[in-house]
């Protein structure tokens, strides 16, 4: 059985925890760094004996994980979700498709989709239903932008089956370049931008469902935020340092990709920033910069809009 032998199929449920049986044709997401697990809580039975020997355990409530890495880009296609729109959505993100224009994501507070996940590793399936998760956006110039992505689902009895073939989409990923990176209206010279959506998951347990979760929750995201890295500058030419001081709102801003369905604008509207810690690039003065990400008027701290 071999580790690069794997299918991983993702659908949006129409009820939570109802598998709606992604299929390969349809449902594929393209991804790497894949580890799935099960996650159960061993009770120890640790009782007084004449025998010093250990009882075997027993398990208690019991649930799943998932994590990957998939590509940053479009459909290929304006108006058309991309692959990984399914996955946005279950990570707490409502989709607004204008038809022939774009794609765009953006916080809800209410509504959360879920998703059944289907891992083929060779002959064995690995599922999880009622799956929602969060995820984290790491742009390097030069590289394809990444999303590494964390799920927690219902436990799904792991079964032997034959390994399917996805259908991926085809569109190649765009380079983190010419990116027409800015923070609060200034154009930072920054190799690197992050951005960390910190979902909080919660298991909603209940001692009337099968392995003791009824549901995984998202019940907030009060750690949203990333980072960057731009060149030093006199205050004169950017703030900084003035604006963490007064923990001045900006926007931030910026764009993957240059070809129509294939690009991806990143925006939040009032980003603080929380440190500055001076570095070196190549001897040239940097700083670190972690940020947080704040609401303008509700709902939208950030945006992802494929268009």
């Amino acid at each position: 059985m071999l580790v690069r032998k794997r299918t991983l199929l993702g659908k949006i449920e129409a009820t939570y925890g109802v598998d709606p049986v992604p299929v390969p044709a349809t449902d594929a997401i393209l991804e790497k760094n894949l580890d799935v697990r099960e996650i159960g809580e061993e009770l120890v039975r640790d009782f007084a004996r004449s025998s010093l020997s250990p009882l075997p355990h027993v398990i208690g409530e019991k649930y799943a994980e998932l994590k990957f890495q998939t590509e940053l880009k479009g459909s290929g296609a304006a108006g058309t979700a991309p692959e990984i729109g399914k996955l946005f959505r279950a990570c707490g993100f409502a989709e607004t498709i204008v038809a022939l224009t774009s794609a765009a994501y953006d916080p809800s507070s209410a509504s959360f989709s879920s998703i059944t996940f289907y891992v083929y590793r060779d002959g064995i399936l690995h599922k999880l239903t009622g799956a929602r998760g969060t995820f984290d956006v790491d742009l390097t110039v030069g590289k394809y932008g990444v999303i590494n992505w964390t799920f927690q689902g219902l436990y799904v009895a792991v079964s032997d089956s034959a390994l399917v073939s996805g259908t991926y989409n085809a569109t190649l990923p765009p380079v983190v370049l010419n990116a027409a990176f800015s923070a609060g209206g200034y154009a930072a010279v920054a190799t690197k931008v992050s951005l960390n959506m910190a979902n909080e998951l919660a298991l909603r347990r209940d001692l009337s469902a099968a392995n003791g979760i009824r549901e995984v929750l998202i019940t907030g995201w009060d750690g949203r935020g990333g980072s960057f890295d731009p060149e030093a500058v006199l205050e004169a030419t950017h703030p900084f340092f003035a604006n963490w001081a007064s923990a001045a709102q900006a926007a931030l801003t910026v764009t993957v990709g240059g070809t129509a369905g294939n690009r991806c604008v990143i925006t939040a509207p009032k980003a603080q920033y929380k440190s500055i810690s001076p570095g070196d690039r190549d001897k040239i003065y940097v700083y670190d910069i972690p940020i947080r990400l704040a609401q303008s008027v509700g709902d939208d701290e950030v945006k992802l809009l494929f268009n």
